[in-house]
């Protein structure tokens, strides 16, 4: 019996090779990630920069806070 385990397992025993642990779905989600980041990176336009003229929608919580101090402190005056 044990021959025949023997044999069996050089005819499966296979030399390694990096393939072996290559995982292509990891590598075309990196691809994916590189791509979407390109995409995402601002377009320069012959060398000037994008105009900022578009209003922003973002608040600075600090400038709101300071506003609305000093609101509550000039209707308590």
């Amino acid at each position: 019996m044990m021959p025949l385990v023997q044999q069996l397992i050089k005819k499966q025993t296979k030399d390694w090779t990096p393939k072996m642990v290559a995982d292509p779905v990891q590598e075309r989600l990196l691809e994916i990630i590189a791509a979407k980041k390109k995409a995402l990176k601002p377009q320069k336009a012959q060398g000037k920069t994008a105009p900022s003229s578009s209003p922003s929608n973002v608040v600075s919580i600090m400038d709101a806070l300071r506003k609305s101090v000093a609101a509550e402190i000039r209707a308590t005056k």
